[in-house]
């Protein structure tokens, strides 16, 4: 791993020139020193923006995996580590239980690019110990999914009308305590299965594969995990009528945007079910709208916060997915979308409107009341998920070292 600090770039397009060296300053911003998780001191770490306080475990993981190849190897390390918790037998991944399995997806892109021989043991074992959990209490051997929400969806704007709270208050986390008749008795309680949550657990059981590989352990039984999820996935997921994967298995068809990326970037879509994806998805004018169309009530005054708008690390998966399948327009579309608002800020946004390209926090329930919502400023992965773009079009002709 490189050094933010000391990377130099150009690739000949004065506005993604300036996005980049724009990321580039954005991440720096947002490095700060914390004591969390299990650093025993104050170390460097990613914050998750210019506007929050420390790392989440999904924004830790998506950074490293995002900007692993120029991201300083200390801030990298300590990102991760700083999101662990001290188990009973061991590190385990904190954070909102249903997606915390994605810090698999950080931890893997961290040992590829460091080649870290003593980050593999506590890799190997943090992430076995929480998949162990998630399995005893959210793995549903009927159609061999995980429940939980969305890996990014802790508002309920990403969600049907099922999922509101009485109360109006605004996250998820809260409807199995304000719904304690339909709440799902074991594990964290929220029933449904979400699509990028559960390619997010397929992803996680190859690397635990690969980890014990390079341990000298059995590889296979995490494997064997990993193939009987995807099959799970495709047979509950896939939607002949939209030709493309479904929202909510059981439940909703809607477009889960960084749920068909991550089924694409990580070979769980077979070639002809990729093209079907990149065919049909729908895309607003100014980016893959994170989910679509956006629920009601909030599309009766605009669009929901995670329904309807604009997320820019989506828009980072799902340029690589697509750059992966072969269709460098759709690619092109979403990097030149970031960049240009970028450049037009001066920074990077949380959340931009589909129609205008606004900065835009969109629409959600907060204090009682369904209230727009703020976009906060100086996000750090929408800026990795430029420099993500960027170095995988192959676009850079400078020195990114």
């Amino acid at each position: 791993m490189g050094n933010i600090r000391g990377s130099r770039f150009a690739c000949g397009n004065a506005t993604l020139d300036r996005a980049f060296h724009l990321a580039l300053k954005t991440v720096d911003a947002n490095t700060r020193r914390i004591q969390a998780g299990l650093l025993q001191e104050p170390s460097p770490c990613l914050m998750a923006g210019l506007e929050y306080p420390s790392p989440w475990t999904r924004d830790a993981a998506i950074n490293v995996y995002f900007a692993g190849e120029i991201l300083d190897r200390e801030v990298a390390l300590n990102t991760l580590l700083s999101v662990l918790e001290a188990g009973e037998n061991g590190p385990v991944i904190g954070g909102q239980y249903w997606d915390r399995i994605i810090w698999a997806l950080g931890a893997e892109r961290f040992w590829d690019t460091t080649g870290d021989e003593a980050f593999v043991r506590l890799a190997y074992g943090a992430i076995r110990r929480t998949a162990e959990r998630c399995l005893r209490e959210e793995y549903d051997p009927a159609d061999g999914l995980f429940r939980g929400a969305a890996v990014y969806g802790d508002g309920v704007s990403a969600y049907p009308e099922k999922y509101r709270n009485p109360s109006l208050s605004s996250g998820i986390l809260a409807w199995p305590s304000e719904h304690p008749l339909s709440r799902f008795p074991v594990g964290g309680g929220i029933p449904m299965k979400a699509l990028s949550t559960n390619c997010a657990y397929e992803h996680a059981f190859r690397v635990l594969a690969r980890l014990a590989e390079a341990l000298g352990k059995d590889s296979a039984p995490w494997t064997a995990r990993a193939e009987a999820l995807k099959t799970a996935i495709n047979r509950s997921f896939w939607n002949d009528s939209t030709g493309r994967y479904d929202y909510l298995a059981h439940e909703c068809d809607a477009q889960e945007s960084l749920g068909l990326a991550l089924a694409i970037l990580f070979d769980i879509a077979d070639p002809e079910r990729t093209q079907s994806v990149l065919e049909h998805a729908y895309l607003s004018d100014h980016g893959i709208p994170c989910v679509w169309p956006a629920f009601p009530p909030y599309d009766a005054s605009g669009y929901g916060r995670h329904s309807g708008t604009v997320w820019p690390h989506i828009q980072g998966f799902w340029a690589l997915a697509a750059l992966k399948a072969g269709r460098e327009d759709l690619f092109f579309r979403e990097l030149s979308s970031l960049a240009e608002h970028a450049v037009r800020d001066g920074q990077f946004a949380e959340i931009y409107h589909p129609e205008d390209g606004r900065i835009y926090g969109g629409i959600q329930e907060g204090g009682g009341e369904y209230l727009e919502w703020h976009s906060c400023s100086g996000q750090t992965w929408s800026a990795t998920a430029l420099i993500a773009m960027t170095l995988s079009g192959g676009l850079a002709k400078g020195n990114t070292d």
